[in-house]
């Protein structure tokens, strides 16, 4: 019999007789292939262990981020003197709580300054300073009208005195002329109606005022009403975004309270935590518990499965070991590239492990179809590793582009991301195509010897697909139908999807958070602590000037800037050094002027005064000794207040807010981020400030700009790599439309259903793309060996690729058990993604592939010669056949 010649056969592709000899090595040195897998497998895993994960959201920001890079230099001249810890203690009995309160505060004081900056049980310094100092905390105004009224009171103890002023003093203030504002009149000058009031009454009643507004606390301790909640105030240099000195801070405080032993106090005595530090702490605590959860649940989950549908135990040897070599490679690169995880690649262990073992998934079904049609060990695992080739490489490629153009982004959380994705993606695959085949060889070999047979005589059962046949028949028989029907819910779901795209971000950030700690955690015992502040514990921004010269320029810039651009909706005011000193040195000297003049009339008019105006003036006369303030003067917890770590003064300005701004709400935050970055000074200088909002501002911003891109960037990599791989423009249009129908499904039902985007959730929408593109990628590619027989396709790979599509939703479901609100919202928009895009794969496409088929013949000739690129042969054989290879049995 005459042979062909060689140069009329076609040549396999290079890739495809290297995995050829790939498999032969690991069918004919099953051993050492397994050694050599075992070793990678456990020095990746060894990597592993070591990374840890830091839930501080600064390590999201891009490096190269100007408010980032303001946030860190702040907060290195600073110490974020501004993260606050509420020790909250809480029982029935005061006294009880009073006692657990001083036995705490000194042991709290002990700790390192690195740790520590202050520590207040209540504002009794602060109060035995005010109130010695308390006539300079009297506003300019008062005091001219206090002194206005004295020498009018003055000139009426005159003999002969007639009263000719019209005017009342409260007109006289220079405040209300200067235009800053109405000024509530002193009750001197209510109306001619109202009984005259002595000056000496008004002068104590503003005093009073002014000391009520700064002394909240009469006991000396921080507690509600009843007494039934007190609380230490901390001051940490931390940043309280989940940072390393934040938990260490936290564990010292828990060992001194249970050193402490509360309860010998009172049985019910409770200690919490709460504050920026507690809350960040465990908004990150419950992101890594929700990490380690959701990888071993999905893990489980997906061994499971694939137990079920290959109905063998041994299974999970084969595809495990390439699995968890994937997942282990990917993250030693993490180590060796970062060296810990962040809050965004913390749980992505169970989303390569649910993607990357899809390949092996293929691989294996293949195998076991040849097995089952009686082909040899040898000749089936070559027979799989080229027939699943081209889908499974363009598969991983797809997933590994997808998970490349998050890299592209500025934010540094998300660029992690798609480095260590990638790596799985491709990892996983190399894995399968390496360790598959040895792993079948050496079960197959120990086969033998246990049942002492020949490796050929022993036969390995095909997976059944009933559900696959169900849906060849279906695409079959009724295309027309599942076409029309598939196109009007995709139309459907497109009608809100131009107006969803104009803004689909989740500015709340209340649902994005951490639900447990609101119900049992830190935010419970942060409620209790607003409840002992009645509202003002609220932590402040805090701004840093460059020298405490610009801060009253700064100040009134930052006023003025809110007044401007939002009519004062945002700030409720604005507490600098001068705040705690009386007033900048000139204030102060116009005050010490004005309370010179109160003196001298007081002394003046002791001989006139009635007893009560007496026992007044005594108490509140202005002494002496009054002189303008400094560093020195001020209760050291005030001083280090405003203190710079380098010891540099008063450049502190902490800007507090209206009780309706919200740190939960995006939009709100970048307004204020606004409001507080690169204030102008009178001079023209521009100083570059930033405030704790510009953080959660930056993130968002970040996100509404990266978001888009990266999206756009996953698209045309997949569809850059899909024209590459496939070579011909009929292959690509079906593929990528069977993708864009699934994709559009997703974001369709996000709109109808109200979905919106946050920062780990956007994430899903990009790699739709890359993981998505997968099935109807291989159920494409098995035509090559179907002679175009859709169902027979669909029946050959349906199983499989279904049961990858199940792994890979697992692998997102399990996100949905976690507590963090943001990882769910991620879990179900992943997993609407994979299940709109397995939908239009093994119904849509098979459906619309054979409506191609069953098309005029002009118009199949006309798509045909428009299509013609370098299209494979199609090889011979039954409808399952496989490509045949030298060496490889017929």
């Amino acid at each position: 019999m005459t042979q062909p010649d060689s140069s009329q056969r076609s040549s396999p592709p290079w890739i495809d007789r290297f995995l050829a000899s790939l498999a032969r090595l690991g069918h004919r040195r099953p051993w050492h292939v397994l050694a050599v897998s075992l070793v990678v497998l456990g020095l990746s895993w060894g990597a592993t262990s070591r990374l840890d994960i830091r839930g501080d959201f600064l390590e999201l920001l891009p490096s190269e981020s100007e408010g980032a890079k303001l946030f860190r230099r702040s907060m290195a001249r600073m110490g974020g003197a501004s993260s606050s810890m509420f020790v909250v203690v809480s029982s029935p009995d005061a006294r009880a709580n009073q006692a657990i309160v001083n036995a705490l505060e000194p042991q709290l004081r002990a700790l390192p300054p690195r740790l520590v900056r202050t520590v207040e049980h209540g504002p009794e310094e602060i109060r035995r300073f005010y109130t010695q100092q308390r006539w300079l905390f009297a506003e300019v105004g008062d005091l001219e009208e206090v002194a206005c009224e004295l020498d009018r009171a003055h000139r009426r103890a005159q003999p002969g005195f007639v009263d000719l002023d019209d005017e009342p003093c409260s007109a006289q203030r220079s405040d209300r002329r200067a235009g800053q504002g109405s000024v509530a009149p002193s009750a001197a000058s209510t109306g001619a109606a109202a009984a005259p009031t002595s000056p000496f009454v008004a002068f104590r009643d503003r005093m009073d005022a002014r000391v009520r507004e700064v002394d909240q606390f009469p006991t000396g301790y921080f507690r509600n009403d009843d007494g039934s909640l007190y609380a230490i105030v901390m001051r940490s240099p931390g940043t309280a975004t989940g940072d390393a000195s934040g938990d260490e801070l936290m564990r010292r405080v828990r060992e001194i309270v249970a050193a402490t032993n509360p309860t010998r106090f009172h049985p019910q005595a409770q200690v919490g935590y709460g504050g920026d530090i507690p809350n960040a702490a465990a908004e990150r605590d419950a992101l890594v518990k929700d990490a380690a959860l959701s990888s071993g649940l999905a893990i489980t989950l997906i061994l499971l499965c694939i137990v079920v549908f290959f109905r063998s135990l041994v299974s999970l040897v084969h595809i495990g070991i390439a699995m968890f070599t994937g997942v282990g490679m990917a993250f030693a690169v993490a180590y060796f590239a970062f060296g810990h995880l962040n809050a965004s690649t913390a749980f992505l262990g169970s989303i390569i492990a649910g993607n990357g073992i899809n390949y092996g998934i293929i691989f294996l079904a293949r195998y076991r179809e040849r097995r089952g049609a009686g082909d040899d060990v040898e000749s089936a695992l070559v027979d799989a590793a080229v027939t699943v080739r081209v889908g499974t490489q363009l598969a991983a490629f797809a997933a590994a582009a997808a998970y490349g153009s998050l890299m592209i982004t500025t934010l540094k959380g998300f660029s992690q991301f798609g480095l260590i994705g990638g790596v799985g993606m491709l990892v996983c695959w190399l894995a399968t195509m390496t360790v598959v085949p040895a792993s079948v060889s050496a079960w197959e070999r120990l086969r033998t010897r246990l049942w002492g047979r020949h490796e050929g005589a022993v036969k390995v059962a095909a997976v059944r697909a009933p559900i696959s046949n169900f849906i060849g028949q279906l695409t079959t028989r009724y295309a027309v139908w599942v076409v029309a029907i598939g196109l009007a819910l995709t139309a459907l779901a497109t009608v809100k999807l131009p107006r969803y795209a104009q803004d689909p971000w989740e500015y709340n950030f209340s649902k994005l958070g951490s639900r447990g700690s609101r119900r049992t955690g830190a935010e419970v015992w942060s409620y209790r602590a607003r409840q002992v502040f009645r509202g003002s514990g609220r932590t402040p921004d805090i701004l840093l000037a460059d020298s405490i010269a610009d801060v009253p320029s700064l100040t009134e810039a930052l006023r003025q800037r809110d007044l401007q651009r939002t009519g004062g909706r945002y700030i409720e005011r604005v507490e600098t050094v001068f705040d705690r000193l009386g007033g900048t040195p000139e204030v102060v000297q116009q005050k010490l002027a004005l309370l010179g003049r109160i003196r001298t009339r007081i002394d003046e008019m002791r001989p006139y005064l009635s007893p009560s105006d007496a026992e007044i003036a005594n108490a509140w006369r202005p002494p002496s000794g009054l002189r303008v303030l400094g560093e020195e003067d001020l209760p050291r917890l005030v001083r280090e207040q405003f203190t710079e770590r380098d010891g540099r003064f008063g450049t502190p300005i902490f800007v507090h807010y209206k009780p309706s701004f919200s740190r939960n709400d995006g939009r709100q935050l970048m307004v204020v981020a606004d409001l507080t970055q690169n204030l102008r000074l009178r001079d023209g200088r521009v100083v570059p400030t930033v405030s704790r909002a510009t953080v959660f501002a930056e993130m968002v911003k970040c996100m509404m700009r990266d978001g888009p891109l990266a999206t756009v960037a996953a698209l045309l990599s997949v569809v850059g790599i899909v024209l590459l791989a496939t070579r011909n423009l009929r292959a690509s249009v079906s593929i990528l439309g069977s993708l864009v129908g699934g994709v559009l499904l997703t974001m369709g039902g996000a709109a109808w259903l109200g979905v919106r985007l946050n920062f780990l959730n956007f994430v899903a929408l990009p790699l739709t793309f890359g993981i998505g593109v997968e099935y109807a990628i291989n159920l494409y590619d098995r035509l090559r060996f179907t002679r175009g027989d859709v169902a027979a396709a669909v029946r050959s790979v349906g199983g499989a690729v279904t049961l990858c599509s199940m792994t890979t939703v697992i692998g997102y479901g399990a996100l949905l058990v976690s507590d963090n609100q943001a990882l769910q919202s991620f879990g179900a928009l992943a997993i609407a993604g994979e299940l709109a895009c397995i939908v239009t794969a093994m119904l849509l496409l098979p459906a619309t592939l054979r409506l191609l088929g069953l098309a005029p013949s002009a118009a199949r000739a006309w798509w045909s010669k428009a299509t013609e690129v370098l299209e494979p042969e199609a090889p011979s054989g039954d409808a399952t056949s496989r490509q045949t290879l030298p060496g490889t049995r017929p």
